[in-house]
């Protein structure tokens, strides 16, 4: 199965790729998100230069300046922010989302006012964080017809998310949006091809019902059960275990957002 990861497509057993933070270490001085900062600073010269009344292309671009350079000292001390999006959001050496929410929100850096403190390029790196898992989500959900349910977990470490957060992404892709538990009894034995079976639903995940939440009878519990409602989770799930629908347990789950 192959998965989409910013223009290029790769196997999912190439997931996660080189960690960009090793690139750092190696040359101290050159990290890709300081560079796409320079860029966009750059690009604000220019329009300056050919609209030399409008103060706030040179004032942006001075704050993308300052912020290229803070993020170019914090990439060396190694600060969570620069850590983060270096090492989950660079894509073949490049900032992975130059035309997500990221990308605008750098290209609005400093326009509309000055930058004045420091405070303001820590908390704008921070924020910066927030916007990348935001596009990553975004991206795979974007690409959900070439990527495989079980690319989740590799997916969440690539872009360093949650792993329900992948899977709401696809969820929100695919149309889905309501997902169930449902509760198999102890006293009903699953043969390995039924639970087989169970396993091979999308988003399925099939564990043991924790003793401390139900007791030492605990039910096998099936996750994520997709369904327009309970009902007819219940039934799907009993027309493969082989047992009537009301003798299974139900709750729904959270339902799944970007």
């Amino acid at each position: 199965m192959l998965v989409a990861v910013g223009a290029t497509i790769l196997f999912v057993g190439d997931l996660p790729r080189k960690r960009a933070t090793d690139t750092v270490r190696d040359h101290p001085r050159v990290n890709a998100i300081s560079e796409y900062l320079r860029e966009q600073a750059a690009a604000h010269r220019a329009t300056a230069a050919e609209n030399p009344d409008d103060p706030r292309y040179p004032q942006s671009a001075e704050a993308l300046e300052a912020l290229a350079a803070y993020a170019a000292a914090g990439a060396e001390q190694g600060i969570f922010q620069m850590r983060y999006l270096l090492e989950h959001h660079v894509v073949d050496g490049r900032f992975a989302w130059p035309d997500g929410q990221s990308g605008r929100s750098i290209m609005h850096f400093g326009f509309d006012k000055p930058v004045r403190d420091e405070f303001e390029l820590e908390q704008f790196l921070m924020d910066l964080c927030d916007l990348a898992k935001s596009d990553a989500a975004r991206h795979i959900g974007a690409n959900e017809s070439e990527i495989d349910r079980a690319a989740a977990p590799a997916l969440a470490e690539r872009y360093g998310i949650g792993v329900d957060r992948v899977h709401g992404a696809l969820d929100a892709a695919r149309g889905i949006r309501h997902v169930f538990a449902i509760g198999i009894p102890s006293w009903h034995e699953l043969s390995p091809a039924t639970r087989a079976d169970l396993e091979a639903i999308d988003g399925v995940i099939v564990e043991q019902g924790a003793e401390a939440v139900y007791g030492k009878d605990a039910p096998l519990i099936v996750k994520n059960v997709p369904a327009p409602d309970e009902r007819e989770a219940r039934a799907r799930i009993a027309e493969i275990v082989g047992l009537e629908a009301d003798a299974l347990g139900a709750s729904p789950s959270q339902q799944r957002v970007i």
